[in-house]
């Protein structure tokens, strides 16, 4: 095997072999021109790569579109072309697995070390659930579930993490990159800040700036909420998403980007929270 990664890391040095040519050697079985993707999958996931990545989708749809009904998938082999054609649109991620070149490489020490906080963790007793909205006051104060996806897609799970939940003001980083990405970041700061406000985060307040800005009433002087992360600049942050559109569509929108931020896994709305 650490030939095998050898060659993946200077695969483009080498004259007769491709990236995929390589990683069908390393799960070739003996005495056979066959290699189990089944193998390669379970490797992936060993790094913290789950079958269900988005980036991993057309080599799962094409990798089912070879595999018979009667087929065993802990002993599915492939031929050469075919196990090189199902991981062809995902190379260059795979490889980057097998070089060990994710963002965390000691991903099962990692997550071993954050299990044991979780645990710990999941003692505590103190602190209470929510009562500023009635839906969040009826909670079960013992659900308890951690999720992890590292800026390389690497993820973990623990605990009750299938219960959905209410990302409340989580929402606010995420419509700030949303509208940033969109806008740019220099017309979102034109209406909003980016310094701390020292008050309470749903206090409704600008800050002291006497900028005279052509879309600011005179007498509020240019002045504007803090950052994209108290109540007020997250209101300000939220009309500029797609305000040429109407409400419903402005929705769709919004929920769509939601999805794409969450690898196409399930995103929902609930009106009362």
């Amino acid at each position: 095997m650490s030939k095998t990664v050898e060659g993946l890391n200077h695969a483009y040095e080498l004259r007769d072999s491709s990236p995929e040519d390589l990683i069908f050697d390393l799960f070739k079985m003996p005495n056979k021109d066959e290699a189990s993707i089944s193998k390669l999958i379970k490797v992936l996931k060993s790094f913290g790569l789950r079958d269900s990545d988005p980036r991993l989708r057309h080599m799962m749809e094409k990798m089912k579109s070879f595999e018979d009904d009667d087929d065993d998938a802990r002993n599915f082999l492939l031929s050469r072309d075919k196990f090189k054609e199902c991981i062809h649109p995902s190379v260059q991620l795979i490889s980057q697995a097998l070089r060990n070149h994710l963002i965390i490489p000691s991903w099962g020490e990692f997550c071993g070390q954050i299990k044991t906080i979780f645990e710990e963790c999941k003692l505590i007793k103190e602190g209470s659930v929510a009562t500023y909205i009635p839906q969040l006051a009826r909670q079960n104060p013992d659900i308890w579930g951690l999720s992890i996806c590292t800026i390389d897609g690497q993820r973990v799970s623990f605990g009750d993490y299938k219960m959905p939940f209410c990302v409340q003001s989580v929402s606010k980083a995420f419509n700030y990159a949303i509208v940033s990405s969109d806008l740019g970041a220099d017309f979102v700061h034109s209406y909003v800040g980016h310094e701390p406000s020292g008050r309470l985060f749903n206090e409704i307040c600008l800050d002291a700036n006497g900028k005279s800005l052509h879309f600011w009433p005179k007498t509020l002087l240019g002045r504007k909420p803090h950052n994209p992360l108290i109540n007020a600049g997250a209101i300000i942050v939220t009309s500029l998403i797609r305000n040429h559109l109407t409400m419903a569509d402005r929705f769709d929108f919004v929920l769509n980007e939601y999805r794409k931020l969450a690898g196409g896994e399930p995103v929902g709305f609930n009106n009362a929270t």
